[in-house]
């Protein structure tokens, strides 16, 4: 991603999450951006994302997990959002925009993340 860019709300990015600590996903890894831009259009260097993973569980996880079918932005296998992972991480490890998320799973990752941090 161009230095100075801001993350899209709403776009998977692959984000460098070096180093790996405790249970804290590490390595460059798909990241859903839940931050709104204005935030990082307002000089803020860091983005709220949701890491994914392609460590699947079987079965319902909702609120802590939403799934990703593969294709969905390009991504070649099945993945979760980890919705108990929110992370802030610094704009300059940013590499890649895979594309923004379908309305669809927008609307259930808020769902989600409403009911996980107990907001409805």
């Amino acid at each position: 991603m161009p230095a100075g860019t801001t993350p899209r709300r709403w776009h998977i990015y692959v984000v460098d999450l070096e180093p790996r600590v405790g249970t804290k996903p590490g390595k460059q890894r798909p990241c859903l951006a839940i931050q709104p831009a204005e935030f990082g259009d307002g000089g803020l260097r860091s983005t709220v994302v949701l890491p994914l993973t392609t460590q699947v569980v079987e079965g319902d996880a909702f609120p802590l997990r939403v799934r990703i079918r593969a294709g969905v932005c390009g991504l070649v296998r099945d993945s979760d959002v980890l919705v108990d992972q929110i992370l802030a991480w610094d704009n300059e490890l940013f590499r890649t925009d895979l594309g923004p998320l379908p309305e669809a799973l927008q609307e259930e990752v808020r769902r989600a993340l409403l009911e996980f941090l107990d907001l409805l």
